[in-house]
């Protein structure tokens, strides 16, 4: 077999069963459940994935620019005033200093505004960076071992290159961290959204790392051509019952309505391979009795979509 289906006829099983997922489902679960590669060989995967990535690339194109315009924002912060007041007085916090300093009575500590670098964009900005700079260490797990030594040369200058940026001096005390939704609403319709585009590009990367040709490549043979019957499976089902086409993902396998497939070497609490309703399918001729008799039906209305 060589791993086309007649779905279409010029992409693979594999391919498009990765095309079909539902996007909200962790790239790395997904992918164990379709390949059977541990989690963590996944996640070093990724994190290759993408410093080779086109949007890692032109995220560090555009940092030379970006560090000199990062977005600012105004923090409130606690100051220590001696024989002046410059701010709004945190009265519990003087009575304390005061004690402190032998009943000192012009000693004030205020609540002063300051500038910082420390905002929803920035900590985006650095999560990003920090996920390519740790291509280094996926380089030196079994992952890296599958590159040709150009492609890990090329992909140690990235990470080199974001490591740089990730502890430049205005970046350097930003802490790595996801904004939320709405602070990712905000900044996607605030003045900044064309500027930032290069870094949420980026951030979706980080996301959804693997592209059908990077699935292809994670799978042997021998999962490839499991692929074939499970796209095979998953497209009738979808023929005779009517249930929805997009795959979701649940208990370590990926789902259609009734049918599940979890790769046997992949970690869950679904029957390895092919399952239906929770109940393993023997082999092919069982599974297609089943769906010529109309049993699945009652299975796909116990599982609704």
């Amino acid at each position: 077999m060589d791993g086309v289906t007649g779905t279409d006829p010029m992409t693979s099983a594999t391919a498009q069963l990765w095309r079909r997922r539902d996007r909200r489902i962790p790239a790395v679960a997904a992918a164990s459940a379709m390949t059977g590669l541990p989690p963590a060989v996944l996640r070093e995967a990724a994190r290759i994935s993408l410093a080779a990535s086109v949007e890692a690339e032109a995220l560090l194109a555009t940092m030379g620019e970006r560090v000199r315009s990062l977005p600012l924002e105004l923090a409130d912060t606690l100051e220590r005033c001696v024989n002046s007041v410059r701010g709004p007085v945190v009265w519990s916090e003087t009575i304390t200093a005061r004690a402190n300093a032998l009943g000192n009575d012009d000693v004030f500590v205020c609540t002063t505004a300051r500038r910082t670098f420390d905002c929803p964009a920035n900590r985006m900005l650095v999560a990003v960076l920090t996920e390519i700079a740790a291509s280094t260490r996926a380089l030196r797990g079994p992952v890296g071992t599958f590159l040709s030594p150009d492609d890990a040369a090329r992909i140690e200058q990235v990470a080199a290159r974001a490591r740089l940026w990730r502890h430049h001096d205005r970046l350097d005390g930003v802490p790595a961290r996801a904004p939320r939704v709405r602070e990712q609403a905000r900044m996607r319709h605030g003045r900044h959204a064309e500027a930032l585009k290069p870094v949420f590009d980026a951030r979706r990367r980080v996301m959804q790392p693997f592209e059908e040709p990077d699935i292809e490549g994670l799978c042997d043979p021998m999962t490839a051509t499991l692929h074939i019957g499970v796209l095979e499976v998953f497209d009738e089902a979808v023929r005779r019952l009517g249930i929805d086409p997009v795959i979701t993902f649940a208990d370590g396998a990926l789902r259609t309505g009734p049918l599940a497939f979890r790769h046997p070497r992949s970690a869950g609490s679904a029957p390895p391979g092919l399952s239906i309703a929770g109940e393993p399918v023997r082999d092919d001729q069982d599974l297609w009795r089943m769906l010529e008799a109309g049993e699945l039906v009652s299975a796909a209305r116990a599982h609704p979509r």
